[in-house]
C-alpha cells in the first residue's frame, strides 16, 4: 500500500496573492525549507515565519469533528483525525499542528481535503512526489 504525505500550510495573505499564479516558486521555497540542513535552520525558520501563518487548532479540530462524527469510518484522538474506509481503500491520518497540518493517506485525493477547502490560503505540498496545489479560496 502506497502512502502519500501531504503538508498543508496556511500562507500569509500577501504571499498567497503574489504566488497564486506561480505556485511552483512557493513550492520550491517550501521545499528548500523542508530540506534545510541544521546549520541553516535559523534562516529557514525566519523565512518560514514570513510565509506561513499559525493555524487555529481548536477551530479546525472542532470543525472536522462536527463534520465527520457520524461517519463510522472516522476516529479522533486529540489533534489527530483518522478515516479508515476499507470500502474505498482509504486510510488517512490528519494531524493538526500549530503551523501546519500533516496528512498521510493511501489516496491521492483524501477525504479530508474536501473539508479543508473551506479554509483560506491553504497550500499543500507533497515533497516526496514533488506535488503541490492550492486548496480553498485565495
Amino acid at each position: 500500500m502506497i502512502m502519500r504525505t501531504f503538508y498543508l500550510f496556511r500562507i500569509n495573505k500577501e504571499f498567497a496573492t503574489l504566488m497564486k499564479k506561480c505556485p511552483y516558486n512557493l513550492f520550491k521555497s517550501m521545499e528548500e525549507i523542508y530540506h534545510t540542513d541544521k546549520k541553516n535552520v535559523s534562516i529557514a525558520y525566519n523565512i518560514y515565519e514570513q510565509l506561513v501563518l499559525p493555524l487555529n487548532k481548536l477551530k479546525i479540530n472542532v470543525n472536522l469533528f462536527e463534520k465527520y462524527k457520524e461517519d463510522e469510518h472516522y476516529m479522533k484522538f486529540q489533534n489527530t483525525h483518522m478515516i479508515n474506509n476499507f470500502y474505498s481503500d482509504e486510510q488517512s491520518k490528519l494531524i493538526i499542528n500549530k503551523s501546519y497540518m500533516l496528512l498521510k493517506s493511501t489516496k491521492s485525493s483524501p477525504t479530508f481535503l474536501k473539508t479543508l477547502k473551506e479554509y483560506e490560503n491553504i497550500f499543500v505540498c507533497d515533497f516526496e512526489n514533488k506535488d503541490y496545489f492550492w486548496l480553498g479560496t485565495i
